[in-house]
């Protein structure tokens, strides 16, 4: 199994987190490689030479600066003047001599990226009067490889555990099997929508409803887990050509309300290649007057995967979304920027403020799939080559109006490559009991 930094952040919860975890990898990888070296990570204080990991005795010897920047989905203006201060305050410390600087990004540059860096670099070496490697750049499939070469690569993705479960999965299923049967039914079968999967979207009157209610107001969307609000969202978004901000929460491990607006904080400032004002404390605040230096017309904010069990801290969140909204709304003029929210909870049920909310927010259920499952059935049989009509009425009875429920019945059933009643009842069985 292959994982990528992408992973990488959703295994640290959130972009604060795997910020945290992207700089102490970065100091186990060096640490491994400079064995005979001192290397250390500095502690964060105010003056520390802009130093995240350095190389050497500190004050006896000139050292090596690692700056490390988890730089995963933007490489822009805001990127370029983190990188120039980094760079900056290392090279005129007073604290020590610089040997050479390196930075470690997760990703890798493209062309207009590349020729801004090395412009940059050859500007500081002149002023520097340094060689090449002075300054170094390691992106994100550099890393990668040294800590394959480090033996650090399993420990640093997580993913020893996951290797063996992929094993025993590949030899319990036939190669042929999964080639021909897995690799087709993931187009169709789809659970992140893209436009390649539009031939087998079932568009519902709830889809029409969405973008109409998106020109009137903000949307919150709310539905039992697996009805396809996010597919919904994104599908809908796409197809308009509306741009929109997405903050995925399904990553986040949520225990109070700031946790989610953090992370809305965090997403715009990739987003928008915008710093927030750390002398503003109000977390609210800050996401708006982001917004508001963003420009960002006809632009919606997308919070998807708002999936709390304890009723109070949901409450908590909902009182600060409807604060959020109420407090852009009142000082903007901006009317094309919309909010959409989705959760599996009736907002009704957690809004405290209801006749407020009101004002700001249609609310629209995602669940009405009574009508609509057998379509999907058909769309998917169709698409996959199945002759399983006989089993219709069966497999969308037990599917219970979950569109989830029944591209994973339909999966097993492709795994197997056997449609007779004993299979299909087999796959039923096992989807129910791993599902619901």
């Amino acid at each position: 199994m292959n994982r990528d930094w992408r992973d990488f952040k959703a295994l640290h919860s959130n972009i604060e987190g795997a910020r945290e975890a992207f700089e102490k990898s970065c100091e186990t990888l060096f640490r491994k490689k400079y064995s005979d070296r001192h290397v250390s990570q500095m502690a964060v204080k105010s003056g520390d030479g802009g130093i995240d990991i350095f190389i050497g005795e500190l004050g006896v010897e000139p050292i090596t600066v690692i700056q490390c920047k988890f730089f995963l989905e933007t490489f822009e203006d805001s990127q370029k003047k983190q990188i120039r201060e980094s760079f900056s305050t290392a090279v005129n410390s007073k604290h020590f001599e610089l040997k050479d600087w390196i930075l470690c990004i997760p990703r890798v540059i493209d062309i207009d990226e590349n020729s801004w860096w090395f412009k940059w670099k050859h500007k500081k070496l002149k002023k520097q009067l340094k060689k090449s490697d002075f300054i170094q750049l390691i992106n994100g499939n550099e890393l990668i490889d040294l800590l394959r070469e480090a033996n650090l690569y399993n420990q640093i993705f997580q993913i020893i555990d996951s290797q063996k479960i992929s094993e025993l999965h590949d030899a319990l299923i036939p190669k042929k099997v999964i080639m021909n049967g897995i690799a087709k039914s993931n187009l169709v079968l789809f659970n992140n929508y893209s436009p390649k999967n539009e031939p087998y979207y079932l568009e519902r009157s709830i889809d029409k409803e969405f973008i109409n209610s998106l020109e009137i107001n903000n949307i919150w969307l709310f539905g039992r887990s697996g009805t396809g609000k996010t597919a919904l969202i994104n599908r809908n978004l796409i197809q308009n050509e509306i741009n929109y901000c997405f903050c995925d929460l399904s990553p986040i491990s949520i225990s109070r309300a700031e946790d989610v607006f953090v992370e809305i904080l965090c997403t715009i400032e990739e987003k928008f290649d915008l710093q927030r004002n750390s002398d503003e404390n109000n977390i609210l605040k800050q996401i708006t007057k982001l917004l508001h230096k963003s420009g960002s017309f006809q632009t919606v904010i997308v919070i998807d995967e708002l999936g709390v069990k304890d009723h109070g801290t949901l409450q908590d969140i909902a009182e600060n979304f409807i604060q959020l909204v109420t407090h852009f709304n009142n000082t903007s003029h901006n009317q094309d920027l919309k909010f959409v929210v989705s959760t599996i909870s009736n907002p009704g049920t957690i809004i405290r403020n209801k006749s407020k909310a009101g004002d700001y927010f249609q609310y629209l259920c995602c669940d009405s799939w009574e009508d609509y499952s057998s379509q999907l059935f058909d769309i998917l049989c169709k698409a996959l080559d199945l002759n399983i009509d006989s089993y219709k009425a069966l497999i969308v009875e037990q599917a219970n109006n979950s569109p989830r429920i029944l591209k994973a019945i339909i999966k097993k059933i492709v795994v197997y490559r056997d449609t007779s009643e004993s299979t299909i009842k087999k796959a039923i069985k096992l989807t129910v009991s791993e599902i619901v």
